[in-house]
């Protein structure tokens, strides 16, 4: 049982299917070997693994007056599930798997593993918490999950980086940024009163028009990105449509209640 419960500390089921395709997208782009995007893969895993575990270990408080947390268990820690001393042994090999792996591979592939780890870190620590600090949040949320995980994958791969890299690596940002606040739009009842997230400063309807903004910023990233390569028309219509659904999907039951309401 406790096995399980560190395994749930590590949220795997919320971002496996999104955030662990970012680096392997970049190491794709420089045609790495199967054995790299393999490894870029195991790194990126225990990265964001770490991210997710920290950040449940220094929001137990907060967690426990979360009714969606606390119904789908998803922090062990706030439960009594696990204890503080296993946490701690979790995070920390969490941190040591990827520094030593990178290391195997490139010099700044691993510098740009360090800062995912580095602002994953900030974001939750104790007095530091960029996590509750007004729209740093937001921007810092698109820099570690979507930036830097970008241009590790791609660096660690080998690749050099153009603008044209550098222009998807800003993509990924902000579809980032728009992660956290689609996060906190659906969040936003249970936030008030508990955290001082940038959706529940600013309101609902500014949070909303914040989303807004990050999608148009999105489209007109990716047409500029289209002007300054050669991306076909397929990937071009694709990427389109998936900035343009993303918000939409994971923000569908606020946007059911406004239209029941």
């Amino acid at each position: 049982m406790k096995i399980k419960g560190y395994l749930k500390m590590m949220r795997v089921k919320e971002w496996i299917k999104f955030f662990t395709l970012i680096p392997l997208i970049g190491a794709i782009l420089t045609h790495a070997t199967p054995s790299v995007l393999i490894l870029v893969a195991v790194i990126f895993f225990c990265v964001i693994g770490y991210g997710f575990v920290i950040n449940n270990y220094f929001d137990i408080e907060i967690d426990k007056r979360n009714r969606k947390k606390v119904m789908k268990g998803k922090n062990p820690l706030s439960t009594g599930e696990v204890t503080k001393k296993g946490t701690l042994v979790l995070m920390s090999l969490l941190l040591v798997i990827p520094i030593v792996l990178s290391c195997f591979l490139t010099l700044t592939g691993l510098l740009f593993t360090l800062l995912s780890i580095l602002f994953l870190t900030l974001y939750s620590v104790r007095y530091i918490r960029i996590k509750e600090r007004f729209i740093v949040d937001i921007i810092t949320h698109g820099t570690m999950f979507g930036l830097f995980p970008f241009l590790a994958g791609f660096t660690l791969a080998g690749g050099n980086l153009n603008m044209v890299v550098l222009l998807i690596a800003s993509l990924f940002m902000i579809i980032g940024c728009e992660s956290l606040l689609t996060h906190q739009i659906n969040d936003y009842r249970e936030d008030f009163g508990n955290s001082s997230t940038t959706v529940v400063r600013v309101g609902l309807k500014r949070g909303w028009a914040l989303l807004v903004l990050f999608v148009l910023l999105s489209i007109a990233n990716l047409e500029l990105t289209a002007h300054c390569s050669d991306m076909g028309m397929v990937l071009h219509g694709g990427a389109f449509a998936y900035l343009t659904a993303y918000p939409l999907y994971t923000c569908r039951s606020e946007i059911q209640d406004v239209i029941n309401n």
